[in-house]
């Protein structure tokens, strides 16, 4: 018996692979992971609103606060950084509210 041969590619995924890599290379310029951990923050941190309701507003206020440390810190102010925080909070504002377990009316 001979070594093992590997299945032959099709052609046809090839460029659909490559087609991906490219999306996918597209989206994390737009979409840096610096930006998606301040929109996950916000929504983590507005989700915890549901067993405590001043939490609602930690996703915002937690993102203007870490914003204005690093203007105090690095001397600069990102606007990408709050505008994803602030998103962040307003889809789990948006996801309790569907579920209706927001315990504040909007």
């Amino acid at each position: 018996m001979g070594p093992r041969q590997l299945p032959k590619r099709d052609k046809k995924t090839m460029p659909l692979l490559q087609w991906y890599q490219s999306a996918a290379v597209v989206v994390m310029r737009i979409f840096r992971w610096d930006l998606q951990l301040h929109f996950f923050w916000g929504f983590v941190l507005t989700l915890l609103g549901v067993y405590w309701p001043p939490l609602y507003a930690s996703g915002i206020l937690v993102t203007i606060v870490k914003e204005g440390l690093d203007l105090w810190s690095k001397k600069l102010w990102s606007w990408d950084d709050v505008w994803l925080g602030i998103i962040g909070s307003l889809v789990a504002l948006g996801y309790l509210s569907s579920q209706d377990v927001l315990v504040i009316g909007l």
